[in-house]
């Protein structure tokens, strides 16, 4: 029997959104805004996605409840519905202007992150309004259709899987819910070529079908450090046996420091606001977030200004890079500095996969081919088969763009990297307001 339906997910979702828009937009909900949320929520209704989203709002509201903290990866940031059912989200709309009091609305230029932008005036009541939006498409997340396949995947401090555990055994009163794992793996010794395998770890929850437990998969039955019977496989996997994987992933420590921080200074880093974050440059988030060395090493050396830019050099320090038209599956990054200094990306600047769709846009191409050729880039296919390449290469759109994809084997999503550079500027903002605090938990200080 299949993990049955959460009741009245759907009606749930709806009445938290409908909710949310009002708390937003008190002066009415701008046309725009309107269309995506409709358009979005039409998507969600015919989808097979209903639970996951229903489950992220309870997750998320109970987070907000016992004051711990959970955040996306990957593309599902870049939903509206996601935004307005979370605590910890960002507006993924394109960057607009919005006052609250009267109800103004403008579109803000193309291509900018709302954080970037300066404060002004409402032209009709004149109270200050800040700029809001972090320009995800909508196809990023749903595709041009509503039927892109969609990983749903979070980053939690650790003290909150007992809570996500109790979660899923109330919405799911008939069926088991076991620890999820994964081994962990030796790869550091010369004499285990093969990864020993050296314990396991959570990754989550596996929910088994109504009538059965744990002992009924012996070929996944394994058990974590402290002697806990838990499954262990990829997600695959136990879909294979027709469980349903729940991600909760708390291998990333800064959920966990910002959840430190969080206690130690009295203010809710779901609470910490883009107007908070607003003047924070480069310098302050590379000398006290935990940036990667790929990150530390491109923030030094490019000195981005903008929030925009930062994300799209955190999405270069995890793209791969080739020399163009070579049939090669290697990363060098040394391609990645050849490649800023073009006419072509001068003229495109190219960093993540949501770029090559807006240029693509921009450029007049229709949107479908437009996000079927993103796609196409961010896969490598410049670098595939010698049929793909001569195909990607045939395809209507600007020379400059092909010369830029030719560059890349992956590309990171958008969303994903203003995840991660949000969370760092949250770091960078607690170190500001508190210094003593942020040594003693980011440098173990006394």
């Amino acid at each position: 029997m299949k993990i049955p339906p959460i009741k009245h997910a759907l009606e749930n979702i709806s009445q938290a959104c409908t909710d949310k828009l009002a708390a937003l937009y008190p002066a009415g909900i701008p046309v725009p805004v309107k269309e995506r949320y409709k358009t979005e929520f039409n998507y969600l209704s015919q989808s097979k996605y209903i639970d996951e989203f229903e489950l992220f709002r309870l997750f998320s509201n109970e987070s907000r409840k016992c004051s711990t903290l959970i955040s996306c990866r990957g593309t599902l940031s870049g939903s509206f519905i996601y935004f307005l059912l979370g605590q910890n989200c960002y507006d993924p709309l394109p960057a607009y202007y919005y006052c609250p009091e009267c109800g103004y609305y403008e579109e803000a230029p193309a291509h900018t992150f709302g954080i970037d932008l300066s404060p002004k005036k409402c032209p009709h009541c004149g109270v200050q309004i800040h700029a809001k939006g972090y320009n995800l498409p909508i196809e990023s997340v749903w595709g041009t259709d509503g039927k892109k396949i969609i990983s749903f995947e979070y980053d939690i401090s650790d003290d909150f899987l007992p809570f996500a555990q109790n979660i899923l055994a109330s919405v799911y009163p008939k069926v088991s819910v076991v620890p999820w794992a994964m081994f962990s793996l030796d790869d550091s010794s010369p004499y285990y070529p093969e990864h020993r395998i050296i314990g396991t770890h959570m990754v989550g929850y596996a929910l088994l079908p109504i009538g059965n437990t744990i002992n009924d998969y012996s070929d996944l039955l394994s058990y974590l450090d402290d002697g806990t019977p838990c499954l262990v496989g990829g997600g695959y996997e136990l879909q294979n046996h027709l469980l349903k994987p729940v991600y909760l992933l708390s291998s990333n420590q800064t959920p966990n420091n910002l959840l430190y921080l969080q206690r130690a200074t009295g203010i809710y880093a779901n609470e910490i606001s883009d107007i908070d974050l607003h003047d924070l440059t480069w310098g302050t988030l590379s000398n006290t977030a935990i940036l990667s060395q790929a990150e530390s090493v491109l923030f030094h050396k490019f000195k981005p200004k903008t929030f925009r830019h930062m994300a799209g050099l955190i999405a270069s320090a995890h793209n791969s890079f080739a020399a163009p038209n070579q049939h090669s599956r290697e990363m060098d990054s040394s391609q990645f500095y050849t490649l800023i200094q073009t006419e072509a990306f001068q003229k495109y600047p190219c960093y993540t996969r949501e770029d090559f769709f807006d240029f693509l846009i921009d450029a007049g191409v229709e949107k479908n081919l437009a996000f079927d050729v993103s796609e196409q880039i961010r896969k490598g296919r410049t670098h595939s088969t010698k049929n793909l390449r001569e195909s990607f290469y045939a395809l209507p759109i600007p020379d400059d763009l092909k010369e830029i994809a030719g560059y890349y084997l992956y590309l990171f999503p958008r969303a994903h990297c203003v995840e991660h550079l949000l969370s760092y500027a949250k770091l960078a903002y607690y170190s500001k307001i508190n210094s003593r605090a942020f040594s003693k938990i980011m440098f173990h200080k006394k």
